[in-house]
């Protein structure tokens, strides 16, 4: 060790020493555990002596660093990583930012539900062990026409658990071009490798025909797989068979059908204004054995991923000692239920939160605007560059993909500051703000605000633009 980085390192404090400036005990953390960062924050900093990437004037120097590292850290350790945030970004199934969101009368009712205990698996009439499937099975039947149901904790487990029941060690016939990839760079074709199937895929990405499916078939062929790409579009000279057509040929060889359906609706959203998306039922109604979708988009709950079909295949699904590993908890039956019931009621049109953000109009969505900016001061307002425009959305997480919702936005041009930089300062507001840079300009659209949170917004643009405006 050379003499200089002795040297450097004989400033460096004892942990006591690190200890005795700790005098506030706000963060009420273990001795044992603040000991433990004292620790580690030396001997961070003993590496960088090492590599002579730090110095100090003295040994007050390096103790006032040490000091702040470590209260860096005990800060860090005592903060609840998640947090509310306002999404600006104007899509409304977010997946970065926990997609469908909730509203307060649900969690009024599952607050109260949830203090005590539930009957999650126990049946209050015979007094003995109940079946947790059961406490959705009648409302999905209902609403989707199936003859029986599971829920999973997301779709991906769903088609997982609907693979290993059905085709492990078999072959499962699938479409070239519906070989999707979801978000996180999961494949379709990994999540069927690790089902224990076999795929085999048909046809071309753009150009599939009835006889690819048939000259397929054979005695290990187990099932017939269709996944609606509802992240994508193939357009242009394309073919692909009818489903009833592929439905026909696979009960003609006594072979089931699965429908990865992905976002998956529960009533005609055309009935909503909103782009057209299939309908659970009309699958079931197309005679498929099992058809999967996930909760937190479309359905507007939370995540899982749903199963219904013929009860044949699902009570082979719910007897696959994979179930319990994939299975839900007490909190996601508590709020897939009350979800589930609002699609049963007279409502033309579910009263959830995702739905109440997807269909407000372009006339009250301005005047939201109109309020917001107006209650910022002037000067601000003009030292930040806002206006109001219309602009284009989507819903999200792989839901009605290529089609557009309008929608409108506070749009910002400063020229003081970039619009990258007045991005990160609204991340940086409590709560945070995401909205995003477009053509140097920095967006907050309206379409994915609640309006109980049009006050935060007005408050969070007066106090970025009035930090900027003193530092420029």
């Amino acid at each position: 060790m050379k003499k200089d980085n002795k040297t450097e390192l004989s400033k460096l404090p004892s942990v006591q020493k690190v200890l005795d400036t700790l005098t506030d005990d706000k963060f009420s953390l273990k001795h044992e555990i603040i000991v433990s960062i004292i620790r580690t924050e030396l001997e961070s900093i003993r590496l960088d002596i090492n590599k002579r990437a730090v110095s100090f004037k003295s040994k007050e120097d390096a103790l006032s660093l040490i000091q702040s590292k470590v209260v860096n850290k005990m800060q860090q350790l005592t903060s609840l990583p998640l947090k509310k945030v306002i999404n600006a970004t104007g899509v409304v199934l977010h997946t970065g930012l926990g997609r469908a969101p909730y509203g307060k009368e649900m969690m009024n009712y599952i607050s109260e539900l949830l203090t005590g205990y539930v009957n999650l698996e126990f049946d209050l009439e015979s007094g003995e062990r109940g079946e947790r499937l059961n406490l959705t099975d009648v409302l999905l039947t209902t609403i989707t026409r199936a003859e029986s149901s599971a829920v999973v904790n997301n779709n991906a487990a769903a088609v997982l658990l609907s693979l290993n029941s059905i085709a492990d060690g078999k072959e499962v016939i699938v479409s070239r071009g519906e070989l999707i990839e979801i978000g996180g760079s999961f494949r379709l074709p990994d999540v069927m490798a690790k089902s224990g199937a076999r795929m085999v895929d048909v046809g071309t990405t753009n150009r599939t025909y009835l006889k690819d499916y048939q000259e397929a078939l054979n005695s290990e062929t187990a099932a017939i797989l269709i996944a609606h790409t509802s992240n994508y579009r193939i357009e242009g000279f394309t073919t692909s068979p009818e489903h009833p057509e592929i439905v026909k040929l696979a009960h003609e060889n006594d072979l089931p059908v699965i429908m990865d359906l992905g976002s998956g609706a529960l009533f005609l959203t055309k009935k909503a204004k909103l782009p057209y998306e299939p309908e659970v039922s009309d699958f079931i109604q197309k005679d498929f054995d099992l058809v999967t979708f996930s909760g937190d988009k479309l359905l507007g709950g939370p995540q899982c991923g749903i199963i219904v079909g013929k009860k044949k295949w699902i009570n082979l699904l719910r007897k696959n000692p994979l179930m319990r590993a994939v299975r839900c908890d007490k909190t996601t039956f508590a709020i897939l239920t009350w979800i589930l019931q609002h699609y049963i009621s007279n409502e033309q049109i579910p009263d959830i939160g995702t739905y109440s953000l997807l269909i407000s109009s372009l006339e009250e969505l301005r005047n939201r605007a109109k309020k917001i900016v107006s209650s910022v001061p002037q000067d601000i307002c003009d030292f930040l560059g806002i206006n109001i425009r219309d602009s284009k959305t989507e819903a999200g997480s792989g839901s009605m993909p290529t089609e557009t919702i309008p929608s409108i936005a506070i749009v910002m041009s400063p020229k003081q500051i970039s619009e990258a930089k007045l991005a990160k300062m609204f991340r940086s507001n409590n709560p945070p703000i995401v909205g995003y840079c477009k053509n140097g300009e920095f967006y907050l659209d309206l379409r994915a605000i609640c309006k109980d949170d049009s006050n935060l917004l007005t408050k969070a643009i007066t106090r970025v633009g009035s930090n900027t405006c003193e530092k420029s």
